[in-house]
């Protein structure tokens, strides 16, 4: 009886003991699994990435310019500008073509040198008008030592060959001419006779967007003659 009941005890701590292995095996398969799922997730990842060039606008002037003189259909030859009197009105007409890409504030100017005169009398003899009429008030002037400038107000805006613009000034395109009478003063005296001067022209260029009021102090001259 007592032997039974050793063999049956002994049975039964070998099946505690194969119990707690299946369990101890069960246990670490679980672990196992999910220490597997666990890396798995934390390794989960997703990455979006893409790129876009950008390239900043660009301000190009082009054009050319031609004079006339006493209402004249036929273009000035150097000969007939070289050779110009008291009184003589000449038309100037620019033709400007914005080739850049940007929007742009354009003005034009005049300046009129001699190095046989002075601003003054330069100033006194002759005036610039924005346009053929002569009744507007003339361009703003301003007197160097020998010379004299005309300049417009700087608020046309010409289109871009990408942007446009439809504010106020707006000329509506990448073209456009540019009119000004220069008056001759009937009034000047002998100091002009045989004075040499010489006119030249400039048209700058400012970028519009962004800079709702141009300030034409460090505008570069794009086109000049």
């Amino acid at each position: 009886m007592t032997t039974q009941n050793q063999a049956a005890t002994a049975a039964r701590e070998d099946d505690k003991k194969n119990r707690k292995k299946v369990i101890a095996i069960l246990l670490c398969l679980l672990l196992a699994i999910i220490l597997v799922i666990g890396a798995v997730f934390a390794f989960f990842s997703d990455v979006f990435a893409g790129s876009q060039g950008a390239t900043a606008g660009t301000l190009s002037l082009d054009g050319s310019a031609k004079f006339y003189i006493n209402g004249s259909a036929t273009e000035a030859t150097p000969a007939e500008l070289a050779c110009i009197n008291p009184g003589d009105v000449i038309k100037a007409v620019i033709s400007v073509e914005n080739t850049g890409s940007k929007s742009a504030w354009v003005q034009g100017s005049f300046s009129l040198n001699s190095p046989g005169l002075t601003g003054t009398q330069l100033g006194s003899a002759f005036t610039v008008y924005e346009g053929t009429n002569t009744s507007n008030p003339a361009l703003a002037m301003s007197q160097g030592a020998n010379s004299v400038s005309f300049t417009d107000s700087g608020k046309a805006i010409l289109d871009g060959t990408y942007e446009t613009e439809s504010a106020t000034g707006a000329i509506g395109g990448t073209v456009t001419t540019m009119v000004y009478t220069i008056v001759f003063d009937s009034s000047a005296n002998n100091d002009f006779q045989g004075a040499a001067i010489s006119v030249g022209y400039v048209v700058k260029a400012l970028q519009y967007r962004n800079n709702p009021t141009p300030n034409w102090i460090d505008a570069v001259a794009l086109i000049q003659s």
